[in-house]
C-alpha cells in the first residue's frame, strides 16, 4: 500500500525512480534516444499536470527530478510521466519486463530554501558520487548543471519509438523551461541562487573525489558509461529498510517540527475520517491535502490540520 502523502498545490518535491533489480536500463548511448525520451516525458507529463520543472537527471538505474506541484497533482504527473518513460524504454531497448521496481516513487518534500539548495546539489552532483563521472558535466546523459536552472529551455522532439506520429496527442516537439523554485528566486535572484547551488555541487565532487582516492576505485569515465549493457545490474552494496525521508528541511528545527506535528495530525484525522467512512458514513471530512479518497472515492475534505 502507498505511503499517505500531503499534496496540497505549490509543494516543492523530491523524486526519484529505480528501475527493475537495478538494471541499467536507462543508461545513456551514443545517439542520445534515452535522453530525449527522459526529456520528452517529463515535459508532456509537466504540461499535462501543471508541474514546474527546475531539475532532472537520469542515471542508468534511476531518474531524479526536482519539480513544484503548482495544481496540487503529483501522483496524476508521476503516473503519466513513469508510464510514458516505462514504455518508451521498453520499445528502444526491447525489453519484455517491467521496467521500475514496484515500490512506489520516493518523494520528498522540501519545506526550506535550503532544502532545496541541497536537493538541486545532490541532483546535479549524483553522477560523480556514484564514481561514474569527475565532474556533473561530463555525464553522457540527460543531467542539469546550476547554469541551467532559471535559464535552460529543452527543445526536444517526439522519439521514434512507442510514440504514434499519426496520433494527434503526442507533440512532434515539446518545450520543457527549467525554472528556478520561487523560494530560491525571492530570496537570492537567479544569478546569485546558481552560484549557491554550484558551490554545494562542487563540494559534493570533492567529497567524490576523496571518496575514491579513498576507496582505490576510479571513476568509469564517460565512454565507458555509454558503452554499458543495459541488461547489466549495479552491484554496489546497498542497506536494506534504509529510510525513506517524507520531507527535508536542511537541519531548521522549528520547519521539522512544524511538519512532524502536521504530519501526525494529518494521520489522526485520516484515520478517525476513514474509521467513519468503512462504516457507512459517506460525509465523513478527510483532512486537506487527501488525495486518493478524494479524486478515486470522492470523499469530502475538511479544514487542514
Amino acid at each position: 500500500m502507498t505511503r499517505r502523502r500531503i499534496i496540497e498545490p505549490g509543494t516543492v518535491w523530491a523524486l526519484s525512480r529505480r528501475t527493475t533489480r537495478r538494471h541499467f536500463l536507462l543508461n545513456p548511448d551514443e545517439a542520445r534516444q534515452m535522453e530525449q525520451a527522459y526529456w520528452y516525458c517529463l515535459g508532456y507529463a509537466a504540461k499535462a499536470h501543471g508541474v514546474l520543472v527546475h531539475a532532472g537527471c537520469l542515471m542508468s538505474t534511476h531518474s531524479h527530478e526536482v519539480v513544484t506541484d503548482v495544481r496540487g497533482e503529483l501522483p496524476r504527473f508521476l503516473q503519466t510521466f513513469h508510464r510514458l518513460l516505462a514504455l518508451t524504454t521498453k520499445a528502444f531497448r526491447g525489453w519484455p519486463e517491467e521496467v521500475f521496481n514496484k515500490r512506489s516513487s520516493g518523494a520528498h518534500a522540501l519545506l526550506t530554501p535550503e532544502a532545496t539548495l541541497e536537493a538541486l546539489a545532490y541532483l546535479i552532483a549524483n553522477p560523480v558520487e556514484a564514481l561514474a563521472v569527475r565532474y556533473a558535466k561530463d555525464w553522457p546523459g540527460a543531467h542539469t548543471l546550476p547554469r541551467h536552472i532559471g535559464t535552460r529551455t529543452i527543445k526536444v522532439r517526439r522519439p521514434p519509438h512507442y510514440f504514434d506520429p499519426d496520433n494527434a496527442a503526442w507533440p512532434e516537439a515539446i518545450e520543457l523551461s527549467l525554472e528556478m523554485p520561487a523560494a530560491l528566486e525571492c530570496d537570492y535572484g537567479t544569478e546569485l541562487a546558481q552560484a549557491r547551488i554550484a558551490q554545494r555541487v562542487r563540494h559534493r565532487e570533492h567529497q567524490a573525489w576523496h571518496k575514491a582516492k579513498r576507496t582505490g576505485i576510479s571513476f568509469v569515465g564517460p565512454r565507458r558509461v555509454l558503452r554499458l549493457a543495459p541488461t547489466k545490474r549495479a552491484r554496489s552494496y546497498e542497506a536494506f529498510g534504509s529510510r525513506d525521508p517524507q520531507f527535508a528541511v536542511a537541519g531548521h528545527r522549528g520547519a521539522a517540527t512544524h511538519a512532524v506535528k502536521r504530519l501526525r495530525l494529518f494521520n489522526a484525522q485520516y484515520d478517525k475520517a476513514l474509521a467513519s467512512w468503512t462504516s457507512g458514513n459517506r460525509t465523513a471530512l478527510f483532512p486537506t491535502g487527501t488525495w486518493w479518497m478524494r479524486v478515486g472515492h470522492g470523499a469530502r475534505c475538511g479544514p487542514a490540520p
